[in-house]
């Protein structure tokens, strides 16, 4: 929020786009696409399922989506993935070095010449995209002559490639000087940890009952224009049509400025987190903790209750009001109700204090009419729209009294 207001953008004039959804959408709008037999598609028909797997620098999310008659789209797995994007092979090089100067002289070489570590992982980067299957060529890396310097004041007596000389790596690289040659194989290997990772996800959930029918994978992404990950996809998964759109990069971007003209095309998303508000109930002695026991007007109450209303897993139709509850005042002169909401990440939790419980925000409903005493109480339901829930709490007594507050969805 204060980058918004530092950047002086209107929050009635931003809205936030889920990275899978936004790619889903931009090649929804694709007239042609291709496979990886080069045969032609159109866009994504009614009833059609496919898998969005958004590979990008860092974290590799992805989501399984079909298209539905309106031409809508409805969520049919939450999103879920790991931190096995271009980055872990970034990481697997970095490793490399490691491995032949040492810990000791790379922590060093990073701590003293941080421009020259910067400027090793972006010409890192150039060389990645052209690393594929059928490279037979010797890979050439550009080191700065400040990590062999290192080196060599951390080993007085020893060169560079007398490290190399002494590794596990002896017969797959040289290096001389600032230039460091690797064999191809090795080059292709730094692809390993990040490929079996993402592969062996994509199969666990080809496995699950709501995407085994699924018959294409959609590859956006940063990371989804290496022709290493191309390629392990479309040789592991050779019984699905793989789409790769062109500059899959910028697939997301694109997909963002599709979901701010046509925010109705999400219509339903699955949850990845429970929601609630917290409550106060009876207290049952044989149930509840002795920490949970409050006393008010002389009625004993159990605190901190997560009161459910969305579950984890639960699909939930966007703009559709979920399931109501109504709440009743705990004492005859209260004036207001206060209702904390929260988040868990687990799907039955108790209390709001539980392990894996985010609280969110708060909603306050004025009461001003105590005639009623305790037989009073107010009605609420969350809204999911866009990004953001709607939280609506109305009087039960007089439902021109209403309020309404948004917080995060946090998926």
């Amino acid at each position: 929020m204060s980058l918004i207001l530092e950047a002086c953008i209107c929050r009635d004039r931003l809205v936030i786009a889920l990275e899978p959804e936004a790619a889903a959408l931009f090649c929804m709008h694709l007239p042609v696409q291709k496979d990886s037999v080069n045969s032609t598609f159109g866009v994504f028909k009614s009833g059609q399922k496919y898998m969005v797997v958004d590979a990008g620098g860092g974290t590799v999310d992805i989501t399984v989506h079909e298209v539905r008659d309106n031409g809508s789209v409805k969520e049919l797995h939450k999103a879920n993935g790991g931190d096995w994007g271009g980055t872990k092979v970034d990481a697997s090089f970095k490793g490399l070095l490691v491995d032949i100067v040492g810990k000791d002289v790379m922590e060093t070489f990073i701590s003293k010449n941080k421009y020259d570590f910067l400027h090793l992982m972006r010409d890192f980067e150039v060389k990645k995209s052209t690393i594929n299957p059928e490279l037979n060529d010797k890979v050439t890396f550009t080191i700065p002559v400040s990590l062999s310097d290192t080196f060599s004041e951390k080993n007085p007596g020893s060169i560079i490639s007398d490290a190399v000389l002494n590794s596990k790596y002896k017969n797959q690289l040289t290096w001389i000087k600032d230039k460091l040659r690797m064999k191809a194989k090795l080059a292709r290997s730094l692809f390993g940890e990040s490929c079996k990772h993402i592969v062996d996800h994509l199969k666990e959930l080809f496995m699950h009952p709501s995407v085994k029918d699924v018959s294409s994978i959609l590859l956006v992404g940063g990371f989804a224009e290496s022709p290493m990950f191309q390629t392990v996809i479309r040789e592991t998964f050779i019984n699905k049509n793989v789409i790769i759109p062109k500059e899959a990069g910028l697939a997301v971007l694109k997909g963002a400025v599709i979901c701010g003209h046509e925010p109705e095309k999400i219509s339903s998303r699955v949850c990845r987190y429970t929601y609630g508000v917290e409550v106060v109930i009876t207290f049952d002695s044989t149930i509840h903790p002795k920490s949970k026991y409050i006393l008010r007007n002389s009625l004993e109450y159990c605190d901190n209750i997560f009161s459910i209303h969305v579950r984890v897993g639960q699909i939930v139709e966007v703009g559709e009001p979920q399931v109501k509850q109504t709440y009743k005042v705990t004492e005859p002169d209260q004036t207001s109700i206060k209702f904390k909401i929260y988040t868990s990440n687990n799907k039955e939790p108790t209390y709001t204090t539980d392990i894996g419980c985010t609280y969110l925000g708060t909603l306050t409903i004025d009461m001003p009419d105590t005639s009623k005493g305790l037989d009073r109480g107010a009605t609420l339901h969350m809204t999911f729209s866009g990004t953001e829930i709607a939280v609506t709490a109305v009087d039960r007594d007089n439902p021109e009294r209403a309020v309404t507050t948004t917080v995060d969805f946090l998926g």
